[in-house]
C-alpha cells in the first residue's frame, strides 16, 4: 500500500501508509470469529494514541454480505461519535484505475476517526489524488461518509 503506482497517477495506494507505520501510528488487533464489537470498542481506546486500528479477521469464517451489513450498521453508531470503520474482505473486490487495493490475505476493518481521515481525504482530494477515481469508485470510498 506504500509503492506508488503509475495507474494512479503515480500516487501510492495509501498515501498516508508509509508515514504512519514509520510513526509507529498503525495498531493491529485480531477479532474473533462474530466478535467485532469487541475489537471496535478496544479500537476507540487505541485511536487515543494511534492514527488507524487495523482489525484483522478470518474471512472465511465472516462472508462479505455479513462484513458490508456490519460495517453499515455499525457506522450509523460510530460516525456520531466521530469514529468511522472501513471494511476490506477478499470477496468483495476494490479496484481503482485497475489497481487492485485489497489486502486479499484476510479480512480487514480499518478504524480511524472520521474526522482525521475527512481532513487527509480533502487534503489528497486537492493535491490530485483522486483525479484517476471513477465517481463510482469515489462514491463506495469517500463520498458516503461526507453525508
Amino acid at each position: 500500500m506504500e509503492i506508488p503506482n503509475q495507474k494512479l497517477g503515480n500516487w501510492s495506494p495509501c498515501p498516508y501508509a508509509r508515514r504512519a507505520r514509520i510513526d509507529n501510528k498503525i495498531s493491529i488487533i485480531f477479532a474473533d470469529d462474530h466478535n467485532f464489537i469487541e475489537s471496535i470498542n478496544h479500537a476507540k481506546k487505541l485511536l487515543e494514541s494511534k492514527e488507524v486500528v487495523v482489525i484483522c479477521f478470518d474471512h472465511l469464517v465472516n462472508s462479505a454480505d455479513y462484513v458490508q451489513q456490519f460495517v453499515k450498521n455499525i457506522n450509523k453508531i460510530l460516525m456520531k461519535e466521530d469514529f468511522v470503520v472501513l471494511e476490506d474482505h477478499p470477496d468483495i473486490p476494490e479496484s481503482i484505475n485497475g489497481v487492485c487495493m485489497n489486502f486479499q490475505e484476510c479480512g480487514l476493518l480499518l478504524m480511524q476517526q472520521l474526522s482525521k481521515l475527512q481532513e487527509a481525504s480533502s487534503q489528497l482530494r486537492s493535491k490530485g489524488y483522486y483525479d484517476t477515481w471513477t465517481t463510482r469508485d469515489l462514491d463506495n470510498v469517500v463520498t458516503w461518509r461526507q453525508n
